[in-house]
């Protein structure tokens, strides 16, 4: 095709990483789902101690759950955005995009 030339880029152009913004974006996220987890935890542990009650117990279990699986959950998420990143790159480079 004639115009397969005009889609090419460089190769300065193509070794610099798409979406730095988001990366950041992304990593600042992790970093704050782990810190949501440490916060979870220690929560539930200062809960804990200073109670012998079985229905605060029941709840901190509760509250810990909640808190870990809404964590899961978020970092998931982080991870789903990388891999459709990196499908988009596979998918640029496969077309010779890049």
């Amino acid at each position: 095709m004639v115009f397969t030339s005009l889609n090419r880029r460089d190769s300065a152009e193509s070794a610099e990483e798409k979406y730095p913004a988001l990366r950041i974006v992304l990593l600042i996220w992790k970093v704050l789902v782990v810190v949501q987890a440490f916060a979870t935890i220690t929560i539930v542990l200062f809960a804990w101690l200073g109670t012998k009650d079985p229905n605060k117990t029941a709840l901190g279990l509760l509250i810990l759950l909640g808190g870990l699986l809404s964590a899961l959950i978020q970092w998931a998420l982080a991870e789903f955005v990388e891999v459709v990143m990196d499908i988009e790159e596979n998918t640029r480079r496969s077309a010779g995009w890049a």
